[in-house]
């Protein structure tokens, strides 16, 4: 992410994102899934350092297109948080489920640590203000 220069980026308004839920939050969305002129997309921050997030600065975070197979996994991913974590970050409208059993944050928590880098494609675009629901 380091390497994106948002000068040559297109700013997207936030008006025109859509959020669905984040993904990754440390005192504000480090990255969420988010759909774009019909397009779902993966929206980081954009920081060289997202851990030390200075939430009196300034936020942008960087749109990238997810491929579909890309949105399969970021889909699946999020199912099992739902399932074992909870909908706390969870913006796309569907009821949640009453779990069967009771939740296990370590059921999600421990395979996402091992999940492999993804790779991303070109940015699409940047915002500066997070997209509303």
């Amino acid at each position: 992410m380091d390497d994106v220069d948002l000068a040559t980026l297109p700013h997207l308004a936030a008006t025109d994102v859509r959020l669905l839920w984040v993904n990754d939050w440390y005192d504000g969305p480090l990255e969420a899934v988010v759909e774009h002129d019909g397009e779902r997309c993966l929206m980081i921050l954009h920081d060289a350092d997202a851990r030390a997030v200075d939430i009196e600065k300034p936020m942008h975070w960087v749109l990238f297109r997810l491929s579909a197979g890309q949105w399969t996994d970021e889909d699946r991913w999020h199912a099992l948080f739902e399932e074992h974590v909870g909908h706390h970050w969870c913006f796309h409208g569907e009821p949640p489920l009453d779990p069967i059993e009771p939740r296990d944050p370590k059921r999600f928590y421990d395979p996402h640590a091992a999940r492999p880098p993804r790779l991303l494609g070109k940015a699409l675009g940047w915002v500066d203000e997070m997209p509303t629901r």
